[in-house]
């Protein structure tokens, strides 16, 4: 519990963006997350009553004390909050609820739903897995002796060999981390997990070997990896013999020219960009530049460019976008005024990657509605199964992710069709047309559209769903004042 003290050892140490909520209707007709908020359990509704009293005192009435005294409280209330939440959402995961009735799982639904980060979900995600193998860590997150960060860090510090130990000393734990600084229980959880885990690992064989890449939406790519053994040991050696070099050729420049010397940080960043060209075959000795990137640039029918994407669906800024055609392979995609690109009329069992890049500048990624992923990740996939007479041309294409391609072909109740703009709803013919106007594109007179189990149909997503929207013109806006976001439900 906190000390009411104006101090709560073991709290958390940082708290994260909040979100503004989403208020555009979520996938699949969903009503937005603020208008669910009518239909909560009356015991629900009394708290956030509660919360909308404390809130709604006039700012600047309460004395010192006692706001220290409401943000500690509000705090317990928060941990409460966070494992009834989380074991919720870890039970929703467990039942795949989310696949039958979206198409999507937990994390992706969650995501799309409520407009946040894929990785703040699965998050929640797996604190609510780690609740239900720690009943103890449970049961001292609802009434708040531990705070959630407690939680997920002895999360990250657990594995199979020493889970069962942990678990035997939960009581211990959550004294310690109650009674102490974060920093301090982290440090201690360290000590404690090597302590049960005196055998160590087996003898490693590359399985524990893992990295993740992340590009943020604003032209930076994270990069993290965990390399052991022979693995890492080579990596670290032709990473610091690279960075050595980058270093004795930022000296040279320096004292050549008077430029600042980078950071350790840069220069071990120069060097793994210049181990990727040339592991990608852009040698020194080489005559030919390797593949480096792959840029769709989106043009008017007089040549000027509108924008410039990366082949995962990036906006790429003019600078980057200058670098990267210097030297370019050019391959013309034509598209009529609605983005479609025009058919070449072969008839080849496979899609050519001249097509594919059609698809991709058409479709944006994955076409199921909800799904964030990128062309690279996607397969070409025949509408009218090829098999069955369809041909291998960019109106009977689509791309979709590994997950929704397996989807498609599973015999399930999902269908995805080519219908003309006429034979839509109402409802979807005006999203349709919305979605192309926002674009600043004709629609298109021949529309992708999903059948979902329950008879719903939606629009298939193009490339304004995955593409972020161009910057507001304060003109227009004046002009035409606030819109809604398009819904994906048909009918009223």
């Amino acid at each position: 519990m906190f000390d009411h003290d104006g101090s709560h050892p073991g709290g958390p140490q940082s708290d994260g963006p909040q979100s503004d909520g989403p208020q555009s209707d979520g996938p699949h007709g969903d009503p937005p997350v603020s208008q669910a908020a009518g239909d909560l359990p009356a015991v629900l509704r009394e708290l956030v009553g509660a919360l909308a009293v404390v809130d709604g005192v006039e700012r600047g009435s309460r004395d010192g004390r006692e706001l220290m005294d409401l943000v500690l409280c509000l705090e317990q209330v928060r941990r409460r909050f966070d494992a009834t939440a989380a074991r919720l959402l870890a039970e929703l995961d467990r039942s795949e609820a989310t696949v039958g009735h979206s198409g999507l799982r937990t994390k992706g639904w969650k995501a799309h739903r409520c407009h946040l980060p894929h990785s703040t979900v699965a998050r929640e995600v797996r604190l609510g897995t780690t609740l239900e193998r720690f009943g103890g860590l449970a049961a001292a997150l609802g009434d708040g002796r531990i705070s959630a960060e407690h939680v997920l860090a002895v999360a990250n510090a657990c594995n199979p060999r020493v889970e069962a130990a942990l678990v035997e000393v939960q009581e211990q734990i959550i004294e310690f981390a109650s009674r102490h600084r974060f920093s301090h229980f982290r440090s201690w959880l360290a000590s404690l997990v090597q302590l049960l885990d005196a055998d160590g690992p087996e003898p490693d064989h590359g399985e524990a070997n893992h990295a993740s890449m992340a590009a943020d939406g604003e032209g930076n790519l994270h990069l993290v990896m965990a390399l052991t053994g022979s693995d890492a040991v080579v990596a670290q050696h032709i990473i610091d013999t690279e960075t050595d070099r980058q270093f004795r050729t930022a000296r040279s420049e320096s004292e050549a020219t008077g430029t600042a010397m980078p950071t350790a940080q840069q220069l071990r960043a120069r060097a793994l960009v210049e181990l990727l060209r040339r592991g990608a075959g852009c040698g020194a000795a080489s005559t030919t530049n390797a593949l480096e990137a792959v840029i769709t640039v989106t043009t008017d029918t007089h040549g000027r460019p509108l924008g410039v994407h990366s082949s995962h669906g990036e906006e790429v800024d003019p600078v980057t976008a200058a670098v990267l055609l210097c030297d370019a392979f050019l391959q013309p995609v034509l598209t009529d005024t609605a983005a479609d690109p025009l058919n070449a009329g072969r008839r080849q069992r496979l899609f050519s990657p001249l097509q594919h890049k059609s698809l991709a500048t058409r479709d944006g990624g994955c076409v199921f509605p909800g799904c964030d992923q990128p062309p690279a990740r996607c397969d070409a996939h025949h509408i009218h199964q090829w098999i069955d007479g369809g041909a291998t041309d960019i109106l009977n294409g689509v791309l979709l992710c590994r997950r929704h391609h397996r989807l498609e072909h599973s015999n399930t109740p999902w269908s995805l069709e080519v219908v003309d703009i006429d034979e839509l709803s109402d409802d979807l013919a005006e999203q349709h047309r919305e979605r192309a106007r926002r674009a600043g594109r004709d629609p298109s007179s021949h529309v992708r559209i999903w059948n979902a189990p329950d008879g719903e149909t939606f629009l298939a997503q193009t490339a304004p769903d995955h593409h972020a929207p161009p910057g507001a013109d304060p003109q227009r806006v004046r002009s035409e004042g606030p819109s809604r976001a398009p819904r994906l439900r048909g009918g009223p």
